[in-house]
Order: structure tokens, then sequence, then C-alpha cells
């Protein structure tokens, strides 16, 4: 009994102070963070980096913060250390000496789980929103995007957020009723639709839809600027060392099975991808991935005004689930599916469904 303590209004426990307000880092373990000296070599940094991602949670600018710091852990990557390394020790140190501060988590309070992307990363975050409308953080989450998750098209990416959101915070909200918060519109019509998945929705937002049938939750749209708490944690997340094997694996998977329909197609998978390369029109929007707003205005206005369904796999654009044709293939498949033959209306809706390119239904 002489190591037991009742009645106490708050207690230490594996590195948190816990209260009836929530629950905060242990200052003690805080301060000793503060205090370590710059680090001099991969192994310190790695160190220091690992105790202060304990506290990762409380903090949805941390991934960011910690950017220039894991740059340097990078396979074979030169040690050295600028004034941009010590800003960020200092801000990451200043930061988890501030006031920080996580709610305890409620079944009975009202749920909200929030999601956002960027180019980089994904971000997420389990709050309680309360009777007078004032919300309060339960726990943030954060990672990076794969290689293979970078080329996917803006709404796949916002998709993914949700799909991360709702399996790290599983424990939290299945059996129960929550709102999904999305800053992206189009994802109204996949996952908020109660007449069912719609048929021109790409596959890969297909088989997300179908997980999130086993949650119950109303999605609700919020902009960017009321975004707030996910919106800047996806948004300051850095590249990271290495990919996840099995993401890797499944990207793979899927690149297979988005792609399977072209052997039917009177043109090879492997000329289209080494067309793709030298086609003036796919480079430039390939490499405008990350800012198609610069395609708005000119010729390839029309793969703006598809933006939410653009992505890159394997060398390839897709547009949904459809492959854009490089110039110099599109002659020779017009030429194959216009050949007079049993099933060529069959073989011009197959076209329809699995390749595009600007016109292609004038063209045909």
């Amino acid at each position: 009994m002489d190591k037991c303590s009742f009645g106490m209004e708050k207690i230490k426990f594996l590195g948190f102070i816990i209260s009836k307000e929530g629950r905060r880092p242990d200052p003690v373990k805080t301060r000793a963070i503060s205090e370590m000296p710059e680090p001099k070599n991969p192994s310190e940094l790695r160190a220091f980096l690992g105790m202060i991602n304990y506290y990762g949670s409380f903090v949805s600018q941390l991934h960011g913060y910690r950017a220039p710091l894991e740059g340097l852990l990078k396979k074979d990557t030169t040690w050295y250390w600028t004034l941009e390394q010590s800003e960020a020790v200092k801000t990451i140190k200043d930061i988890l000496l501030s006031d920080l501060l996580l709610t305890h988590y409620d079944p009975n309070e009202e749920i909200v789980v929030a999601a956002d992307a960027s180019q980089y990363g994904i971000g997420c975050v389990i709050l309680h929103r309360y009777k007078d409308g004032s919300t309060k953080a339960v726990e943030h989450a954060s990672r990076t995007l794969t290689a293979a998750e970078k080329n996917y098209s803006q709404i796949e990416k916002e998709a993914l957020g949700l799909i991360y959101a709702v399996k790290k915070f599983h424990r939290m909200i299945f059996g129960r009723r929550f709102t999904l918060l999305t800053d992206h519109k189009p994802l109204l019509s996949v996952f908020g639709s109660k007449n069912g998945i719609p048929t021109y929705t790409a596959a890969r937002l297909q088989r997300w839809a179908t997980i999130l049938l086993g949650y119950d939750f109303a999605i609700e749209y919020r902009k960017t600027t009321a975004f707030g708490q996910a919106d800047a944690l996806s948004r300051l997340i850095a590249e990271r060392q290495e990919e996840d094997a099995e993401e890797t694996v499944i990207a793979s998977l899927t690149l297979v099975q988005d792609l399977h329909g072209m052997d039917r197609l009177p043109i090879r998978l492997e000329d289209i991808k080494r067309h793709a390369k030298t086609d003036a029109d796919i480079t430039m929007v390939k490499g405008n991935m990350e800012c198609l707003e610069k395609l708005r205005h000119g010729p390839l206005r029309c793969y703006w005004l598809l933006r939410d369904v653009i992505s890159v796999m394997d060398d390839c654009l897709l547009v949904a689930d459809r492959v854009v044709i490089p110039k110099k293939l599109q002659l020779q498949l017009l030429k194959q599916l216009h050949r007079g033959h049993p099933g060529m209306d069959r073989m011009k809706r197959l076209a329809r469904k699995l390749v595009y390119w600007p016109k292609l239904d004038d063209d045909i």
C-alpha cells in the first residue's frame, strides 16, 4: 500500500501526465529532450528523433519540422549540419515545452474524423465535437506517401487519407456513428452517395468505398481554410527514409489490376509505356502532376478538367482507369479498330472504356 496513491487529481504514467482534462507530456521528459545537445552523427540523430516521435500524437506539425533532419538519414547521404537543421531542432524542443493537451476519448461524445492529403503525405485527426460547437483533439496521426502513391490523382490521395484515418482510429469508431470530414468535394459523391458507388468511379476508389461500407458515418465537406488540423498535418510531412514493403507490393498489384484489360486491345502495354516517355503532351502532364493548375489555360486544358482522376502508374498516364494513348499510337489503334470484322462495336466500346486521348470519341 505504500506504493499506492488514491484520490489524485493527476498522475504520471508512461511519460504522460493524466488528469480529468486529458493527457499531456510529462514536463520532466520533455525538459530532458530540450536539454539534449545537437546530434553530431546519424546515430545521435536517430536517438533524438526516436524520443520526440513518442509525443508525435500531440503535435500535428511535428512530421514537417522533422523534414530537414530526416533528410540526413537517407541512404548514401553525406552528414552535414546547417542553420536549417539547428532551427528545426530548436523548434521541436520549443513545441515540446509548450502546453500540449489531448482530451480523453469519450464514446458518449460526438466523434469527428478529419483527413487531408498533400503531395507528400496524408494526415488525420480524431476529435470530439461538443454541444457548444467546440472541438478538442483526441489523437493526431500522419504518414508520408510511397513513391507509387505520390502518382495517385488528387481525389485518390484524398480518399487514401480517409481510409488511413478510419483504419488508424478503428478501435475508437467501429460500431459507432461518426462524422467524416473532407475538403475534397468530389469525394461526397463517391463515399456519401445513398444510391451506391458511381459506375464511373475508378477501381481503386471503388475498393476503398467498399471498405467504408463497414463503418457508420456521415461524410461532410469543409473548405480548406476551415480545415485546420488535418490539413496542416499533411502539408508539413516530408519524404520518409524508406517505403513500407507491404504498401509497395499492394501498389504493384493495383497496377496489374487496373491495366489488366489492355491485353484485349490491338496494342501492347509495353508500346504505350515506351512511347509515353517521348510524347510531349503526356510528358507535360506528368511533369505538372503536383500543380495541374498550370494546364488550366492552353491546349492541355482537357487534362486540367480531369485533374481529379488523373494519375501516373508505371510510366503510363491514366484518366480514372483509362490509359492515355501516345499520339504516335493513336492512328495505329484507330485503324485496327475500324477494320471490318465481327465484334467491332464491342471493340469500340472496349476502347472507350480502357483508353483515352483528347477527342477520342470524335476520332472513333
